[in-house]
């Protein structure tokens, strides 16, 4: 049997240098923009239409899933699989919290704070409230997820085409761009935050 290579994986690095050349090519190629963008003038629509919505359509669209999922929300936030309180004072869901949230952990406050939720009060007072706060701040929150989403379409767009073109033939191939999906995300992320 002969020996099969590994795809390769990029590294975050990688995929940020990856998403530059692909938006560099896409402002320097209409016919390719127009593509992405716009879809395809022929052929099957589910398959040849625009790559992402457009940050207009993408925010509606948003809003449109915050209410229709309101009640499966309501549903599943007052029925949760494992008692958050419980879970939020485990050692590993403290240290993936410390990664992002290092000095409130350091000084305590969030152990503290978690130890003093009553879980039950917690679920009654969202009972008590319903669906329609969560769908309507998600309404409410409309321009900006708009405007964010303009922000990111580019790199969004960017990512996808870069992701596209690589090989889907195996099991490690399609694992390979779900990884490397995850890493431009994550380098979109690193971007938008050092601006």
């Amino acid at each position: 049997m002969a020996k099969q290579s590994l795809p390769v994986v990029p590294s975050v690095d990688d995929m940020s240098a990856a998403i530059d050349a692909m938006r560099a090519k896409i402002e320097a190629d209409p016919a390719l923009a127009h593509e992405l963008i716009e879809g395809h003038t022929s052929g099957n629509p589910m398959v040849l239409g625009p790559r992402l919505p457009s940050p207009e359509e993408w925010a509606k669209l948003q809003v449109k899933g915050s209410q229709d999922n309101a009640q499966k929300w309501l549903e599943r936030t007052t029925k949760p699989r494992k008692n958050f309180q419980a879970e939020a004072l485990k050692q590993t869901s403290q240290e993936r919290y410390k990664n992002s949230m290092e000095r409130v952990l350091r000084d305590g406050t969030y152990a503290g704070g978690m130890a003093q939720v009553n879980v039950d009060e917690t679920i009654a007072i969202i009972q008590k409230r319903g669906a329609s706060p969560y769908s309507q701040g998600v309404a409410d929150r409309a321009p900006k997820i708009e405007r964010r989403v303009k922000e990111l379409h580019s790199d969004r767009l960017a990512l996808a085409a870069t992701v596209d073109q690589m090989p889907v033939a195996t099991d490690a191939d399609r694992e390979a761009k779900v990884i490397a999906n995850m890493r431009g995300l994550k380098a979109i992320g690193q971007r938008r935050r050092k601006m």
